[in-house]
């Protein structure tokens, strides 16, 4: 039997930004949901991504410690 499945590379465009980059872009389109979301939900919010991003820094660093 003939493998009939081909598996090509993604095609996507590469260009020359770096991961920081990109990065630093998803965080300034984040900024606009992130201040309709302290003005609709308040406290709780803010609460809420100040934890988010805790344990993600949080989780990240043990990854990078014990892996």
């Amino acid at each position: 039997m003939e493998n009939s499945l081909y598996v090509s590379p993604s095609p996507h465009i590469h260009g020359g930004d770096s991961i920081s980059k990109n990065m630093y872009g998803v965080l300034i389109a984040l900024i606009p949901a992130f201040l309709v979301s302290l003005y609709y939900f308040g406290l709780g919010a803010l609460i809420v991504t100040w934890v988010s991003v805790v344990s993600c820094v949080l989780f990240e660093y043990l990854i990078q410690k014990f892996l």
